[in-house]
């Protein structure tokens, strides 16, 4: 939008500039014009004072009421989910009262400036106006009110288990709701209305004050006219244009913007309009994306970006975050129904914090395994391999907390034998909204998912706890640690992954994890020449430097049994794996 500054002084005194340089015989026809000028004052006052802000304070309560709504629908929602997830249950709750408790204070500011515009309409049309809407407000917030203790009937049967009454009970929700929005659609339809009809008014007044102030001109010298015309202009102008773009609002176009020209009344008319369109847009833009999402960062995104966060489906790479406990079975056979959900739901709100501190989209839970990416918007397009192997580290590190929670819980004093296995993948994704109409989700697709989720799995063959692709290394190489482990082709892919164990941080390895990467990569550049002899050396001398080195321990069976079974020449050194 363009705004261009011409003037900044007062209609009025405009014109009473002109009036000063004509004849004393125009004096009268002033007065004249200025009584039809402070009508078209009155009216644009009245629009700038109170119809613009009552149509935003409007707008404002239905995004209260419809936040409502979608935190009822939720709430109603994770009644039907076993087990209950009384925690999230209570915090919709929270939300549930709190946006009534605004739709409340959002209605009674609305009631007090319709009251403030009725007593201070001049043009009894306009009070006649305001006066009609003090009692759809009152049936709205009745109507409100009734929604809101229907709804909490419904929560308190469900939190009874009173299923059937219910559900008997929450049939006529939807219609209460529908109906409250129909009423608030028909609030802004009338206020439209009003606005176009006021601004018309000040059109035809404006009209009028042109034919005289034409008359005027002929007795007149050359500078009234051109103060005349100029004046005008002023006036008419950004009339039209307001009534032009009061009109495509009408018909939906919520794009229509009016040029600011002026910063007299008009001027502030036309800044009061431009609002309520971008408060309209901002509703719009609420509805179409509200509640589709599972990570409220995705909403946000949606909300703060002009042009979305890839809401069409967008090939992009990515990094895909795969982890899951190993041995919770065990200790879930030892616990209560109501244990099992609180140490589950401990234990994933305790694992899947690193991946939202470090920028990660939580994409879902499947039982205790956890799924996460990274990349734009969220992220740069060059760190998120980075950002991930931080938040597996951070994982790692929560680990004996994790011990103690579950030893805990079980009442026992010693620390079960719990562990993590993640996998991390980095590669070309398709990222997008995906689901039915109805439902939403915002998640990633393709081959790269499927080899994080075994690289999991992998993890848990090789006996160590973080497993990344070689992908991911290349593009975090200069912020983590890694030994490489091998090259491999796992169950449904035919193309080798060469993979790598995260160790750390860059330059936050002691000596001795040093030492133990560097004799590795010995042993496995001779085990990959079939060079036994050297590579059963190096192997040992890494259980020489850290006794309990998995990955060193499975090279030595290896080596034993190529050994024994020995390899074609022209081995590409591939280890093919049969399990998930």
């Amino acid at each position: 939008m363009v705004t261009r500054k011409r003037w900044g002084i007062s209609i009025g005194i405009k014109i009473f500039g002109i009036a000063t340089s004509m004849l004393g015989l125009m004096l009268l026809v002033v007065y004249v014009s200025s009584n039809r000028l402070q009508k078209v004052n009155q009216e644009i006052a009245g629009l700038a004072n109170y119809t613009i802000p009552i149509t935003n304070f409007i707008a404002k309560t239905n995004l209260h009421v419809f936040e409502q709504e979608r935190h009822s629908e939720r709430i109603l929602k994770l009644y039907e989910i076993e087990p209950l997830d009384l925690k999230r249950i209570e915090e919709e709750k929270r939300l549930f009262e709190e946006r009534s408790d605004r739709v409340d204070e959002d209605l009674a500011q609305l009631t007090q400036l319709v009251n403030q515009a009725a007593n201070q309409a001049q043009i009894s049309a306009n009070r006649q106006k305001w006066t009609q809407l003090k009692p759809i407000l009152e049936q709205i917030a009745a109507e409100h009110q009734e929604f809101h203790d229907h709804t909490v009937a419904v929560f308190k049967l469900l939190a009874a288990s009173e299923f059937e009454k219910a559900h008997q009970l929450e049939a006529g929700l939807e219609t209460e709701a529908d109906h409250f929005n129909e009423e608030i659609g028909e609030i802004f339809l009338e206020l439209e209305q009003f606005t176009v009809e006021a601004a018309r008014a000040a059109e035809a007044h404006q009209k009028s004050v042109q034919n005289l102030s034409r008359f005027v001109a002929t007795f007149a010298t050359g500078f009234g006219l051109l103060s005349a015309s100029m004046v005008t202009l002023g006036l008419v102008q950004p009339v039209r244009r307001l009534t032009r773009s009061t009109r495509a609002i009408r018909q939906g176009n919520l794009d229509a913007q009016v040029e600011v020209t002026t910063t007299d009344e008009i001027g502030s008319l036309a800044r009061s309009f431009n609002t309520m369109v971008e408060e309209l847009r901002l509703k719009k833009k609420l509805e179409d994306t509200f509640g589709k999402y599972v990570d409220p960062r995705v909403v946000k995104s949606l909300m703060d970006n002009s042009t979305g966060a890839h809401t069409q489906g967008e090939r992009q790479v990515m990094t895909v975050f795969f982890s899951d406990i190993d041995g919770f079975n065990t200790i879930a056979d030892t616990l209560t129904p109501d244990e099992l959900v609180q140490v589950t739901n401990q234990y994933l709100t305790l694992m899947s914090a690193p991946i939202s501190d470090y920028s990660g989209v939580i994409d879902k839970f499947i039982r205790t395994m956890v799924m996460g990416f990274w990349g734009p918007p969220f992220t740069g397009e060059t760190n998120h391999a980075q950002l991930a192997c931080y938040a597996a580290l951070e994982q790692i590190a929560r680990l004996e907390q994790l011990r103690q929670l579950m030893a805990e819980a079980t009442g026992k004093t010693a620390q079960p034998p719990v562990n993590l296995h993640i996998g991390i993948a980095t590669g070309s994704l398709v990222v997008g909204n995906m689901g039915s109409e109805a439902a939403k989700s915002y998640t990633v697709m393709g081959d790269t998912v499927n080899t994080a989720s075994r690289l999991k799995g992998v993890s848990k063959q090789y006996g160590t706890q973080v497993i990344i692709a070689e992908e991911t290394y290349q593009m975090a190489a200069e912020a983590v640690e890694a030994r490489e482990l091998d090259l491999i082709q796992v169950v449904g892919k035919q193309e080798p992954v060469r993979v790598y164990q995260l160790l750390g941080r860059k330059g936050e390895l002691s000596r001795n994890a040093i030492a133990l990467r560097d004799t590795f990569e010995q042993g496995l550049k001779a085990y990959r020449q079939q060079d036994w002899e050297q590579a059963q050396q190096s192997f040992e001398k890494c259980l020489q430097i850290n006794t309990t080195d998995p990955p060193a321990t499975l090279y030595l069976q290896r080596v034993q049994t190529l050994r024994e079974n020995p390899l074609a020449k022209d081995w590409d050194g591939v280890w093919r794996l049969t399990k998930k």
